[in-house]
């Protein structure tokens, strides 16, 4: 008893310690069991496929690039959300759609009937011009959302003359304004072919398209030509649609996207025109074509 009494705090601090030795380590080891070194939240990737597919000439970059500036906000509003934009040769597009179908589909008059069978009808408005809606209906569905339009026009160095050439590409029919303005062309070549024609005097006019429009006006603005320019007010058949084949809510942002007014206007940066219930240009040639497109005749894309 006396020895407990003397050494009573060196036996309690061996006790101390041996408790210590056998709960720290414990301890220890289950907080090691437990932990979970953090790791960054898994964002799952979400690839959607569009194919743009080109019938006609003029604007073929501007209409992709516009497709491309929509895919890449909404990628980077959304992490995971990817776009794939291929570009599709029309005279390859049966084959390529007989292996594999895309989500969305960017498309001109010529392809019509080849993707309309994969299409999903809008059930929505968007407040398109109705002879546009009717443009991208089948059996009274609306399947084809003409979201980018151009137009022709008659381009002259003088007097409008039989002297004509006129650019014609891929699967447009210009033939419907000369047949309506009683003219024969000289000729019909390619695109660029008959923009050359006329700059270098070959000829004295050209039914050219909007691109055509475009360069003309840039070459007048620097005293390179003295052309006079006629917008088309009968016929176009320069308009590019979209199609889905599937839907989600990142497909319909997508489309919203495509058709909301600002973007749409935003269009003017392209020298292009929108297919909405509004105009985008104020006044000059390109407010002049704008009010011709508004009388166009314009046929159905999957005729």
């Amino acid at each position: 008893m006396e020895f407990l009494k003397k050494n009573w705090f060196k036996i309690f601090s061996a006790l101390i310690l041996v408790f210590l030795c056998v709960y720290v380590p414990i301890v220890a080891i289950k907080s090691a069991l437990d932990y979970e070194i953090y790791k960054e939240p898994e964002i799952k990737t979400k690839i959607y496929t569009i194919w743009h597919i080109e019938t006609f000439e003029g604007g073929s970059k501007a209409r992709i690039d516009y497709i491309k500036s929509i895919a890449r906000e909404i990628e980077k509003q959304n992490a995971g959300v990817l776009f794939m934009i291929k570009a599709i040769e029309p005279e390859i597009l049966a084959d390529e759609i007989n292996s594999s179908v895309p989500d969305m589909i960017s498309f001109g008059f010529g392809v019509g009937k080849i993707v309309l069978s994969n299409l999903l009808p809008f059930e929505r408005s968007f407040d398109i011009r109705d002879e546009l809606v009717a443009s991208g209906s089948f059996n009274n569905k609306f399947y084809a959302i003409p979201y980018i339009v151009s137009g022709y026009a008659l381009i002259t160095h003088g007097v409008l003359t039989n002297n004509f050439h006129c650019g014609q590409e891929g699967y447009t029919n210009p033939e419907n304004i000369f047949k309506n303005l009683n003219l024969s062309p000289a000729e019909i070549e390619s695109g660029y072919e008959a923009y050359k024609d006329f700059v270098y005097d070959k000829t004295t006019t050209l039914l050219g398209t909007g691109r055509d429009v475009f360069r003309v006006n840039n070459l007048n603005s620097i005293g390179r030509t003295n052309a006079s320019i006629t917008p088309i007010d009968s016929y176009t058949d320069l308009i590019q649609y979209f199609g889905i084949t599937k839907t989600d809510e990142i497909i319909e942002k997508f489309v919203d996207y495509l058709m909301d007014d600002s973007r749409q206007r935003d269009l003017t940066n392209y020298s292009l025109f929108t297919s909405k219930n509004f105009k985008i240009y104020g006044e000059g040639l390109y407010s002049e074509m704008e009010d011709a497109l508004l009388s166009c005749e314009v046929k159905n894309v999957f005729d």
